[in-house]
């Protein structure tokens, strides 16, 4: 195996785990030029607002379950209240799950990109993407590559774009297949 006393920040990613390994891909110097196309936002939209949130939302319900509705001093019911307060939890929970969880960050390079969830990092050949959306969610623009084939984050793969993608995607227009 390979060692080098200070890898470079690009090719310490490559030693994550790899989707569509061979023997070609275990090359040490094999390692191409990325770049960082997502948000550095992404981490505090997938992990901090979530947590937070639900913490917050989760210790309100906490609360209007365990305190004597005597205690509260409501103008109504404090059933009302609790069930108000469990559906919008659930419901934060589910437009976590449909929307923020699914942002990843994106490394790309000429031939390849590289997927991450913080946890895990997948690299993809260009030529795996069948198309490029870009939308407008939550006040926020989303790009999303569309894969011919299900991988390991499955066919939909979202993330914030960072604000130098524009030029990014100008300089490698060739090798991207694209629709707005």
């Amino acid at each position: 195996m390979y060692f080098c006393a200070a890898p470079r920040p690009c090719e310490a990613r490559h030693n994550h785990f790899m989707e569509n390994q061979n023997a070609e891909n275990q090359q040490p110097n094999s390692a191409e030029n990325t770049e960082c196309i997502s948000s550095n936002s992404t981490l505090f939209w997938r992990i901090f607002v979530p947590i937070f949130v639900t913490v917050f939302l989760g210790g309100l319900l906490l609360t209007f379950l365990f305190i004597p509705e005597e205690e509260l001093y409501l103008p109504f019911p404090i059933l009302w209240g609790q069930l108000f307060l469990f559906a919008l939890w659930l419901g934060w929970l589910l437009l976590v799950r449909s929307t923020l969880w699914r942002l990843k960050r994106v490394d790309a390079g000429a031939t390849h990109f590289f997927v991450t969830n913080y946890w895990t990092t997948v690299r993809y050949p260009w030529t795996d993407v069948e198309k490029i959306e870009e939308k407008k969610h939550l006040g926020r623009r989303i790009v999303t590559l569309c894969l011919r084939a299900p991988g390991r984050f499955g066919q939909r793969i979202s993330f914030l774009p960072d604000g130098r993608f524009e030029e990014w995607k100008k300089e490698n227009e060739g090798a991207l297949p694209y629709s707005g």
